[in-house]
């Protein structure tokens, strides 16, 4: 559609979406349900590039858990304020909708819920045909540069760029997302809007997002990946004099998926969601174990490489392990581990063996920083829960504005949890601001 807009002249739109991510078309969506005339204003020519891409492409849009376990499970501190949200707009409300617009889902890995037919624009489309039906209007090319709300009359003004006449509106549902991969169309834009009508705002760093490693034989790997792995992140050992021991050895976090090396450093699901941990930490490194045997224990793991290796005495210890790990992986930790990788495994020591075990169980690296904001999924950190209500996701500062998607403080793991939590909060505001709207109408 053009980016032409309502002229100030004209009634004021009930409820304006800024932004139509996952959090905005939702929120469209729910406000048009209710019968609000409803605008969402989107800054790109598409809507919601960010969900289309997400997944690989394929749109990990959800997940199966029950609302209990999708809180436990979501791993921040305010997952338990979405409680509300996932009341009015569950999973299941969100798998029924897609379904009915030729949408299916396919579980992967447990709970983990993908586009069956492997594109996460069937999504997109999906949400935009059920905003054209319930008779919201969807506005791309519109940039808003501004937000304020003008207190004698208590709408809202939208300023519009390139000398487009501004818009009034009863009720804003900003949606605008966060700073995390700018390249989809986040400008960080809420945030200051937020700012200037009294909101705080806490600190914003990357997550969802790859690590650097200091170490650089993992970056020789690059394109190497292990399907099962539980990646371990701890403070690097403390040389402050009288540190206490437990501060010195406490492990931060503790995950298990699929690993990747890259050209940066180190990637994959697992090592994606300890990148939260990270950030929450605060600490500019820290060291990060993976053990490529989670389901073996060190004693069963020396049984197996044993048996191999009696198995082929006549055999360098690569050969003899073929298969256990990725060539690669498996070819640099035996010439790292020996001066001759050609040495017979008839010849090899015992203490050879454990240097072995020690590198399959806990290969130790040095985090030292994220890939930063371009590269991060979402953004950790967002505008303060104590200057929203939770159960409506209005603001407690200016009545009638209201905030959902990646703009809240609020930062899930891997797996269906934060497109899941922009859908649901999406859902509540828009459905909050449209019966406001219309009890002023």
């Amino acid at each position: 559609m053009s980016a032409s807009t309502s002229t100030a002249a004209d009634l004021p739109v009930e409820v304006a979406v800024l932004g139509a991510g996952g959090a905005g078309l939702l929120a469209s969506i729910a406000a048009a349900w209710a019968g609000a005339r409803t605008v969402v204003y989107e800054r790109n020519a598409k809507p919601a590039r960010k969900v289309a891409i997400s997944g690989g492409g394929r749109c990990n849009f959800s997940n199966t858990l029950d609302p209990r376990g999708f809180v436990k499970l979501f791993g921040d501190e305010h997952a338990k304020l979405l409680g509300h949200a996932l009341r009015a707009f569950s999973n299941q409300d969100l798998i029924k909708m897609l379904s009915a617009r030729g949408v299916e889902g396919e579980i992967e890995r447990h709970y983990r819920l993908y586009t069956k037919s492997g594109r996460g624009q069937d999504v997109v489309d999906a949400l935009v045909a059920e905003l054209h039906a319930a008779g919201g209007e969807l506005i791309s090319g519109a940039h808003v540069t501004g937000l304020e709300r003008d207190a004698a009359s208590g709408l809202f003004r939208l300023s519009m760029a390139q000398g487009t006449p501004p818009v009034l509106a009863r009720t804003a549902v900003v949606c605008t997302g966060g700073l995390s991969y700018p390249a989809t169309g986040s400008t960080g834009a809420g945030y200051t809007w937020a700012r200037e009508m009294g909101h705080g705002v806490t600190d914003l760093n990357p997550a969802l997002v790859g690590l650097l490693i200091a170490e650089p034989w993992t970056r020789k790997l690059a394109g190497l990946a292990w399907d099962d792995a539980t990646v371990e992140l701890w403070p690097l050992p403390s040389t402050a004099p009288g540190a206490p021991a437990e501060k010195r050895t406490s492990k931060i976090s503790s995950e298990r998926a699929e690993i990747l090396f890259t050209h940066f450093g180190i990637s994959g699901p697992a090592v994606i969601d300890t990148s939260n941990a990270f950030v929450r930490s605060g600490l500019k490194s820290a060291r990060l174990t993976i053990d490529f045997f989670p389901d073996k224990s060190t004693e069963q793991l020396d049984a197996e490489l044993l048996r191999r290796f009696k198995q082929q005495p006549g055999s360098t210890p690569a050969v003899a392990l073929k298969g256990l790990l990725p060539a690669r992986l498996l070819e640099h930790f035996v010439s790292e581990l020996f001066r001759d990788a050609q040495t017979y495994v008839s010849k090899l020591p015992k203490a050879g063996r454990t240097q072995l075990l020690e590198a399959f169980k806990g290969t130790a690296l040095t985090v030292a920083g994220t890939r930063g904001m371009e590269f991060g999924e979402v953004t950790a950190g967002g505008l303060a829960w104590t200057d929203l209500d939770p159960t409506t996701l209005e603001s407690r500062r200016v009545p009638g504005l209201f905030f959902a998607g990646e703009i809240l403080d609020l930062t899930g793991r891997c797996g269906g949890f934060n497109l899941q939590a922009a859908f649901s909060t999406g859902y509540l505001a828009g459905a909050q601001a449209a019966a406001r709207a219309r009890s002023k109408a």
